[in-house]
């Protein structure tokens, strides 16, 4: 009986044959036979639900690969493995020749077939060994792969070629292909993780500058504040002098009327002229003078202890308290002074009164000196208080014929002093400009007037 499968056997192998005989249904796998290898399409021809015969359709490699590379920027090639043939037929056929990877073949006849493409630049693309090796070395992965490799500015891929009915890789098509569009991309990646890096680096360098200045200034702080705090001991110390001082104009007077009532009583008492009456009048003096004296004590105990809390202050009561305390100082050196505080509307303002009252004896100590050492005749301070909309302002004003140009600029800074260094330390008007300034949060100047040299200093209401 004729075999409709005996002519056909040339273009399929057995292992097709026997699947189509015993499923009935076609298929399409990649044959590899010496003089027809390609795809193949296979359907099944029946009859009453026999297999009769069949119809095959090939298409070779060469002619899959042709039409990729007229339609598309590729270079592609079959990589078939050399087992796949007789070697008979490959001692005859021009058709195969070893390819990079021991082992397979490729297809000379798609290389010639590029010399009919009209893109000839596509030739650039001809693989090196060194790539083909890489893309021998994806493909035997057995799953489509492709990587870009960005020193030969090519994409590779490969794409396995699988005997459906072996489940073998039989083969691989390798498609390489020039990335003008990654290698752009790239280099616009590469540009931007410099400028990154780069704008890191600004950061972390503007951090470290940022950083080492806060240390320094931290120092420098720290180091203002050691000095501040040794300027505030040695100020303490001047005060303290000047408040002895103080209390001893203070106490003179009463202590002298003291004295004298004192020493009359015992005179009278001596020569038999003590009368009644006498007892009486000597021991008022007394005990009123002494009465005075604690009283004058009570004044400078309160102005130096430590209490400096912020309270609500009468400005003009805190006045007057510190002109108790440097009053007789100025009396006894025949300096005159001159009160035009207006005492009819009190002025209520939240501050350190103690820390006012420091400054208004520094800026009037400063002045009684200036006019003790130029021997003022007549000498004059004058002390006012300006109201204005968000601020009060306290004046004082000598008649000592002001400070001389060259000495007014330095006038605030520390141990500046035109006394003999026996009389004055030179920190009084520093220290009164940095209460004013950080605790006061307020202004201190200094100006020359046709009298003499004016101190305002000036405190917001809030």
């Amino acid at each position: 009986m004729h075999n409709p499968f005996d002519k056909t056997h040339k273009i399929c192998t057995s292992e097709t044959i026997d699947y189509i005989k015993k499923y009935k249904k076609e298929i399409d796998t990649f044959e590899i036979k010496d003089e027809d290898t390609g795809f193949k399409f296979i359907y099944p021809i029946k009859n009453s639900n026999e297999v009769v015969g069949f119809l095959a359709i090939t298409f070779s490699e060469q002619g899959l690969t042709s039409s990729l590379m007229k339609q598309y920027y590729v270079l592609t090639n079959f990589i078939i493995k050399t087992d796949n043939f007789s070697p008979s037929y490959l001692e005859k056929t021009e058709k195969y020749k070893a390819a990079h990877f021991e082992g397979f073949l490729h297809n000379t006849s798609i290389v010639k077939e590029l010399q009919n493409i009209s893109r000839k630049d596509i030739l650039q693309i001809k693989p090196t060994k060194n790539i083909s090796m890489k893309i021998y070395k994806e493909a035997m992965k057995k799953e489509p792969n492709s990587i870009f490799m960005y020193k030969d500015n090519l994409t590779t891929t490969t794409i396995p070629i699988i005997n459906k009915l072996t489940n073998k890789q039989e083969a691989f098509l390798a498609i390489l292909s020039k990335e003008e569009g990654l290698i752009s991309l790239t280099n616009n990646y590469r540009l931007i993780l410099v400028l990154f890096i780069f704008l890191c680096a600004a950061i972390l360098l503007a951090l470290y500058f940022q950083i080492s200045r806060s240390i320094i200034e931290k120092e420098n702080l720290n180091k203002i504040i050691k000095k501040d705090k040794q300027l505030l001991e040695q100020m303490k110390l001047a005060q303290m002098g000047e408040m002895i001082g103080n209390i001893a104009h203070q106490w003179r007077q009463p202590l002298s009327m003291i004295s004298t009532a004192a020493s009359g009583l015992k005179m009278k008492e001596e020569f038999g002229l003590l009368e009644s009456k006498d007892i009486p009048e000597f021991t008022d003096t007394i005990v009123t003078n002494a009465k005075y004296l604690s009283e004058t004590i009570d004044t400078f105990r309160d102005f130096i202890k430590e209490n400096k809390d912020t309270k609500d202050t009468i400005i003009q009561e805190k006045i007057d308290e510190t002109l108790k305390i440097i009053k007789a100082s100025l009396e006894n050196n025949h300096i005159k002074l001159i009160n035009k505080v207006d005492y009819s509307k009190s002025l209520k303002v939240e501050i350190v009164g103690e820390e006012l009252a420091q400054v208004l004896i520094n800026i009037l100590n400063n002045a009684k000196d200036v006019i003790i050492q130029r021997k003022i005749e007549k000498g004059a301070i004058t002390l006012d208080l300006i109201m204005k909309k968000n601020s009060f302002q306290i004046t004082i004003e000598d008649n000592a014929k002001g400070i001389d140009q060259e000495v007014l600029p330095k006038i605030f800074n520390p141990y500046f002093t035109t006394k003999h260094q026996f009389h004055g330390t030179g920190l009084g008007l520093y220290m009164s400009k940095i209460i004013v300034e950080k605790h006061l949060h307020g202004s201190l100047e200094v100006q020359n007037t046709k009298k003499g040299a004016k101190f305002t200093i000036t405190i917001p209401l809030q």
